[in-house]
């Protein structure tokens, strides 16, 4: 009956599907290669054999969606608790299990669908940023049947829903520095919000984007005033900020920041170091030269820290054959940062990349310290490849399969 029930689920899908490629022709061929991938991925899941990363928290959490849906709706209300940001996700779903019950394809089908959003995201981000048809389809077949996309999607795990919001706040971030509407930066921020109850480190990228758009407001301000003209949004913008900021840094105490710990902690490394030790086990180890044994070190292992979480494990770190899915990710991570950064060296460099760069990167430095082997590694840094292939676009030659057809001469 549990098969018979998921069965349905995925069958609910695929008319979502069908509703997507009728809404979204030019991506047909993609969406429905993408739901292949993810579909075979999570039925292999489901009634064959484990996936890589199919134990564990995937367990622990479609454990939890379970057993909020059983509470009555007075005790499920009550249940919510921001102390424990890593479970709202499975809160919310926990709402499926209500009307379907118990049945992880289900669940697994709702992060599938979600990860096809994510593809008609990308593909938005990659045309706006390159202007090119043909190049943004590339890197959306690319993001498709990327390895560990397809695990992640067809897993209970938060990794789909973080790669989903991060690519709306992309978006409309994208869509604000380009048109100076202060709507798509409100969006930008209030979709920021569900990346912090998804993981509390996420609360970085929200301050960041704040500051960016204080400054970009105040700067807009200024420029109108010397134009003698007068804009509210900005206006208000400007004013609240102070309050805003008041306000932050009366809570900001209180908050715990997962791998860095509270307020007072961030300035003392203790938990930074703390988290090192803690996370430094199992089979796919971090090499011990990558342990801090001072804050100095710190500072001096920021780099290195952000290589592996990025591109590990190295052909130096291969100790077991499951290693291999970890060694062919970090090759592709490398073909797709090759090109950024030799477009940003070499190449007419964007101002917008810089300002994305400026909102992911101390987010994936916080990251790197967050984990301390390369199999942690694998699925922390999965939540920004859509991104990073995106900013991509940009830079990635176009690659074609056929030879351009020659045009006859006159009177040939």
């Amino acid at each position: 009956m549990e098969g018979i029930v998921g069965i349905i689920g995925v069958f609910i899908l695929l008319i979502a599907i069908y509703i997507l490629t009728v809404k979204y022709p030019i991506l047909k061929n993609i969406l429905w290669a993408a739901a292949f991938l993810r579909i075979s991925a999570a039925l292999i899941h489901f009634f064959l054999f484990t996936l890589p990363d199919g134990d564990l928290d995937a367990i622990k959490f479609e454990y939890h969606i379970w057993l909020f849906s059983k509470l009555s709706f007075v005790d499920y209300f009550n249940s919510f608790k921001t102390s424990d940001l890593a479970l709202t996700f499975t809160w919310i779903l926990s709402l499926i299990y209500r009307i379907f019950g118990r049945n992880p394809l289900i669940i697994q089908s709702v992060g599938m669908y979600v990860g096809l959003l994510s593809v008609i995201l990308l593909f938005k981000i990659s045309y706006i940023l390159s202007k090119d048809l043909l190049k943004s389809k590339q890197s959306t077949w690319f993001f498709a049947v990327f390895p560990t996309v397809i695990l992640y999607n067809a897993l209970i795990l938060r990794e789909v829903y973080v790669m989903y919001f991060l690519l709306i706040v992309i978006l409309n971030f994208v869509k604000w520095y380009q048109s100076k509407n202060i709507h798509f930066g409100f969006i930008c921020l209030l979709f920021s919000l569900p990346l912090y109850y998804l993981h509390g480190s996420n609360i970085i990228i929200t301050v960041l984007i704040f500051i960016l758009f204080f400054f970009s407001s105040f700067n807009f301000f200024i420029n109108r005033l010397k134009l003698e003209k007068f804009n509210l949004f900005h206006s208000l913008v400007i004013i609240s900020t102070p309050l805003v900021t008041l306000y932050l840094f009366t809570i900001l105490p209180g908050i715990k920041i997962p791998y860095l710990g509270k307020f007072d902690d961030i300035f003392t490394f203790s938990r930074i170091l703390f988290q090192t030790k803690v996370t430094n086990f199992g089979g796919s180890v971090y090499p011990d030269w990558l342990s801090p044994k001072s804050p100095l070190h710190f500072f001096l292992l920021i780099i290195p820290r952000l290589g592996y979480l990025l591109f590990s494990p190295f052909i130096w770190d291969l100790r077991a054959i499951n290693h291999l899915l970890g060694f062919v990710d970090g090759l592709l991570y490398l073909f797709v940062f090759y090109w950024i950064a030799k477009g940003i060296l070499f190449e007419k460099h964007k101002q917008i990349i810089t300002r994305i760069l400026i909102i992911l990167i101390p987010l994936l430095i916080v990251y790197s310290w967050g984990v301390g082997n390369f199999g942690t590694a694998l699925r922390h840094r999965v939540k920004f490849i859509p991104v990073f292939i995106a900013i991509s676009t940009i830079y990635v030659p176009k690659i074609t399969l056929t030879k351009k057809s020659e045009v006859p001469k006159p009177n040939e």
